[in-house]
């Protein structure tokens, strides 16, 4: 048994198999820019067996899908998302002060 074939196929698997600190880089990565063969097969066998990077990867799709909808739905001009004047000299004061502190 230890020598059989699913032992060895273990034993192959194992050692290329990436971290979830490694698989969340990754994760991250892939949305700015295409990954290697090597490091997309990496991470897609990762994702088959940690459903923690699953999850983190489905959340981090969100955020750029929200991110995206957002850009495109609020150009500059017509955003209405913007702070008012008396919250920016607010958080402008208190980074001033934090600064200061220092």
């Amino acid at each position: 048994m230890a020598n059989g074939p699913v032992y060895r196929m273990m034993v192959f698997m194992s050692k290329r198999m990436i971290a979830c600190d490694e698989a969340s880089f990754l994760i991250s990565l892939r949305e700015d820019r295409k990954l290697d063969f090597r490091r997309w097969w990496q991470l897609k066998m990762h994702l088959l067996s940690c459903h923690l990077c699953r999850k983190y990867a489905h959340q981090i799709g969100e955020l750029e899908h929200s991110m995206e909808v957002y850009r495109d739905g609020c150009s500059h001009e017509s955003c209405t998302h913007h702070l008012s004047h008396e919250a920016g000299s607010r958080i402008d004061k208190e980074l001033s002060q934090e600064l200061n502190a220092k």
